[in-house]
């Protein structure tokens, strides 16, 4: 069977409008009462409508040879993987992957060993059209964690996450960004996008040991190059 491609459409688009002249209010009715001279065509209406008709065939044999050439149609082949294991050489970072979903409070889960991260298994797979996010713990109150240098990520450093079956995917930081804790964008980090987006989150700021939470959000957006 032939894939119906774009070029197909456009063809089937050029049949149509050669094919077809709009209609002005009434002109139905002109068409069923001719007038009395209607037989009587001048030369030049008869030459008029000669061309008229060759070009309305010229069209339809280059719509035809549009439509039965062989195109190459570039599918997406991009494929979101399960991770298992992160490796950012910039930073030293080499840890296990935690799957994670939403607390009870409805805010995104985190690593039960702060030496390993988190991604959220409801949201985007690394690699897949879309915003995948990871978090990661700065410190413990008493010794640093896994994320605790991720601040000192730049445009250009790699990003290497390793999936269940082995496939290893490449992302690079192309900006990071700091937010308030209750005034973070959640759709620009978690919302859906058709890039494919790798974004690592931790803390930041002053520590409140009322909240036990730091005052800020460190974002490191990563995209996918391969």
């Amino acid at each position: 069977m032939k894939r119906f491609s774009f070029l197909t459409s456009f063809a089937i688009l050029i049949l149509l409008l050669t094919g077809c002249m709009s209609q002005s209010p009434g002109a139905e009715d002109n068409q069923m009462k001719p007038s009395s001279n209607a037989e009587e065509k001048t030369d030049e209406e008869a030459a008029d409508n000669k061309t008229k008709s060759n070009e309305s065939k010229e069209s339809a044999e280059s719509a035809e040879k549009l439509s039965t050439e062989d195109i190459e149609i570039i599918k997406d082949n991009r494929k979101g993987i399960n991770p298992v294991t992160i490796d950012i050489p910039a930073i030293d970072v080499k840890a296990d992957i935690e799957h994670v979903g939403k607390l009870p409070d409805g805010r995104m889960g985190v690593p039960d060993n702060t030496d390993n991260v988190a991604w959220y298994e409801p949201g985007t797979k690394p690699g897949d059209p879309g915003n995948a996010v990871i978090a990661g713990h700065v410190d413990d109150l008493t010794s640093p964690a896994v994320f605790y240098n991720l601040h000192k990520l730049e445009k250009g450093d790699k990003i290497h996450v390793k999936g269940k079956k082995g496939k290893t995917l490449t992302f690079e930081v192309y900006k990071k960004k700091i937010f308030p804790r209750l005034d973070a964008p959640l759709l620009d980090i978690f919302g859906f996008t058709y890039a494919s987006t790798l974004n690592l989150i931790t803390c930041t700021g002053e520590y409140n040991p009322e909240t036990t939470e730091r005052a800020d959000r460190l974002v490191v957006y990563t995209k996918l190059v391969q």
